[in-house]
């Protein structure tokens, strides 16, 4: 049994097992001719079919030629009816290649006159896209998994890749007129004036949402401290503040166990001491504030691994959760240093600076901030003035290069706990790409697991 190729995919769902798809067309040319049929006669077809269908989509050379004039057309304000898409064609030497006047005419002769709209048939032709994209995938997997010289990891990785690619969620629609757009750019750009919008989602903490304008989709964050300074708690707590917000978090911990970070979690949220946790002596007015804390937390976008300790098993998961989920806001990864590598390097610097440029790559691949924290050498340690400097960020160059933000975390009293300024933490933004560099200061509240704002609605994260 087989599929007519001028049938639409979502009917005839029950015989896809029957169906022999290597020699399959799989395509719909009636629902092409009629996508294309559609736009050549009306601007407002336009309109519906670019949310639904890009030039790729289509199966036959002709139409994707054809499609791309009609767009370019369409962008100009340029009427598209078949005698000034003929001349666009023939100005650009492609007439002949799309079958000529005659079958111009034909594809607006073939338009449905009882059933289906431009969206309706742009779907069809979608859809059909979609399915070609799979089957491609497929058989590139399939030569992947027989080249016995990739790694098995290599091959998984390969073949996570080619499936996201081939069912990722595409936005050919984007195309738009200035006109259609600038007037609510021009209003978000007065509210951001004005204090009303952040630039970016919050980091949970004011001061430094005032510095950076919030964190980007797409950008490396790198918490960089000494052992103890707070660089974990940092990166947690830029975790929780965009999922109490309802962006999803995701953290993957290298180094505490899933128990450890529920302890963290209820402690900044609940504002329990640290050491009720680890002690397990803890009053009944701190284990309902952790009962509270809790049922908050569990209404929250926040899901926690404790066993992924490569970038593939964090590509594979993260990638995961965007397909289901749709959008992803922080991926947490605690931290840099301790990531294993499934590939082998002569240097460890190399190994490191690798591992960032990947989660950098998956950030960006994922439209999310990527919180990494990273550790510091012994530099800040031999000098008089203790403060970081990014020279002193273990196997720092690539990582540097990589970063688009840099934070260096400073407490003058992890080194003297009497000093005037006990209580206290910097954190200096030692890089911003395309913003300023400053330093911050806020409560270092790490006895429950968190920094804070001094002043201000919005205590912290």
């Amino acid at each position: 049994m087989t599929i007519p190729a001028q049938a639409s995919p979502g009917r005839h769902l029950h015989a896809v097992e029957d169906v022999d798809w290597s020699k399959h067309p799989m395509s719909d040319a009636a629902a092409e001719q009629a996508v294309l049929g559609m736009m050549m006669t009306s601007a407002k077809a336009i309109d519906e079919v670019v949310d639904h269908v890009a030039a790729r989509d289509f199966a036959d050379p002709r139409h994707i030629t054809l499609f791309h004039t009609l767009i370019l057309m369409w962008a100009d304000n340029t009427p598209s009816d078949p005698t000034l898409v003929a001349r666009q064609l023939d100005e650009d030497d492609e007439l002949e290649h799309v079958g000529g006047v005659p079958y111009l005419h034909t594809l607006t002769e073939k338009i449905p006159t009882t059933t289906g709209s431009p969206r309706y048939h742009a779907r069809i032709v979608a859809d059909w896209a979609k399915r070609r994209r799979v089957r491609e995938a497929g058989l590139r997997i399939v030569h992947t998994s027989q080249t016995l010289s990739k790694p098995v990891d290599e091959v998984i990785d390969v073949a996570q890749a080619e499936i996201h690619e081939a069912t990722v969620s595409q936005k050919p629609g984007n195309l738009q007129r200035y006109a259609d757009f600038h007037d609510a750019e021009l209003d978000h750009l007065e509210k951001l004036m004005n204090g009303e919008v952040r630039r970016g989602m919050s980091t949970g903490l004011g001061v430094l949402d005032d510095l950076i304008g919030g964190f980007l989709p797409g950008q490396l964050v790198i918490p960089a401290g000494r052992p103890g300074m707070g660089k974990s708690t940092a990166g947690l707590g830029f975790a929780i503040a965009a999922a109490r917000r309802g962006n999803p978090a995701l953290v993957f911990s290298l180094e505490m166990s899933r128990r450890e970070l529920t302890w963290r979690l209820l402690s900044a949220v609940g504002g329990i001491d640290l050491s009720a946790f680890t002690s397990g002596r803890m009053t009944p007015d701190q284990l309902d504030k952790a009962k509270r804390a809790s049922k908050e937390v569990a209404g929250w976008p926040l899901l926690i691994d404790d066993q992924s300790n490569t970038v593939n098993d964090i590509r594979t998961a993260a990638r995961r959760f965007r397909q289901q989920a749709g959008s992803l806001g922080v991926v947490f990864v605690d931290y840099l240093q301790r990531m294993r590598s499934t590939q082998k390097h002569d240097r460890r610097d190399l190994e490191v600076g690798r591992n960032a440029a990947d989660l950098k790559t998956l950030g960006q691949e994922l439209e999310a901030t990527m919180v990494v924290p990273a550790q510091l050498n012994r530099g800040p340690e031999s000098r008089t003035d203790k403060r970081p400097q990014l020279s002193d960020m273990r196997d720092s160059g690539e990582i540097e290069q990589e970063a688009d933000i840099v934070i260096l975390l400073h407490r003058e009293d992890y080194y003297d706990k009497e000093h005037e300024r006990a209580g206290e933490a910097d954190f200096i933004v030692a890089k911003h790409r395309n913003g300023p560099t400053d330093t911050v200061t806020v409560a270092a509240q790490l006895h429950l697991s968190r920094f804070a704002d001094f002043t201000g609605p919005d205590q912290g994260f």
